[in-house]
C-alpha cells in the first residue's frame, strides 16, 4: 500500500524539487546531452546522469558527487512535505478494520526513511503495518520490479493473493510487475483515467472504500481465473 496521496496529502513540491535538480544537472552541461524534462523523476534523472557518465568513460567519482546533490534535493523535500502532511479521511478506521479482516499490510513508499518514519510516527499508523518499506538508499524505486520485489519478498502469498494499492501510475505498474491486484485511488497524483490506463485492475475513490472491494471480492470467483477465462 503506497503512502503519499494514498493514505496522507500529498504535499511534496515535486514540480519544485525537478525543477532545482534539471538547474543542477544544467549548471553541470548535462542538459545539453540528456532529454530531460519537469515530467522525469528525480530518480530517473539520476540513472540518465549515470548512463551518461558511464558512455562517456568518466570517473565514477564524477556521477557520484551529482548522485548525491540530487538525492540531498530530494530527502530535503520529502522532509520539508513530511512535517506538514495529514492523514486522508478515515485512513486510520480503514487500515483498522483491513486488519480485523485479517490482512497483512505492508506500506511500501517511495520515500526515504527520514521522511517516511517522520510521518508515520507523526500520524500513529506504524503498528497497523506488518511491514514498512521505504526506498532505502536506492534509485531503483517503482516502478523499478525491484522495489516491489523487496516489497513483497516475503510474502508467501500465491499469485492473485497479492494487491497493491496506490494513487500513481507507478504504483500500478509495480504490481503488475509481481502479478498483483492492481488498486488505483484517485485521492493523489495521477487521474482515474490515467490508472485504468496503466492497468488498474479496479478504482476507488477513497481508501475507505478499499474494505467494501475486498468483500465484494471474495464473493466472487478469483481475479486471476477471469483472466484465465478471458
Amino acid at each position: 500500500m503506497d503512502l503519499d496521496g494514498t493514505l496522507v496529502e500529498f504535499c511534496i513540491d515535486y514540480l519544485a524539487a525537478r525543477r532545482e535538480a534539471l538547474r543542477l544537472l544544467e549548471d553541470r552541461g548535462y542538459l545539453k546531452e540528456l532529454k530531460l524534462t519537469l515530467r522525469d523523476s528525480i530518480f530517473h534523472m539520476d540513472r540518465e546522469v549515470e548512463r551518461l557518465i558511464k558512455s562517456r568513460g568518466e570517473a565514477a567519482e564524477g556521477y557520484d558527487e551529482i548522485h548525491v546533490r540530487l538525492m540531498a534535493i530530494v530527502e530535503r523535500y520529502e522532509s520539508e512535505a513530511a512535517e506538514r502532511t495529514r492523514l486522508l479521511p478515515n485512513v486510520r478506521e480503514t487500515l483498522e478494520e483491513l486488519k480485523r479482516m485479517g490482512m497483512r499490510l505492508v506500506l511500501f513508499t517511495a520515500d526515504g526513511d527520514e521522511a517516511m518514519n517522520t510521518v508515520v510516527e507523526k500520524t500513529g499508523i506504524g503498528h497497523l503495518f506488518d511491514r514498512l518499506v521505504s526506498r532505502g538508499s536506492s534509485v531503483e524505486v517503482k516502478p523499478h520490479p525491484r522495489h516491489i520485489i523487496q516489497a513483497t519478498a516475503d510474502s508467501e502469498a500465491r499469485l492473485g493473493e497479492i494487491m497493491v494499492v496506490g494513487d500513481s501510475v507507478a504504483d500500478i505498474v509495480s504490481g503488475r510487475h509481481v502479478g498483483a491486484v492492481t488498486v488505483g485511488v484517485t485521492t493523489g497524483l495521477n487521474s482515474g483515467r490515467e490508472l485504468l490506463d496503466a492497468g488498474a485492475d479496479y478504482l476507488i475513490d477513497s481508501i475507505a472504500e478499499l474494505p467494501s472491494l475486498l468483500r465484494a471480492l471474495r464473493t466472487e470467483p478469483s481475479l486471476e481465473s477471469t483472466r484465465e477465462q478471458g
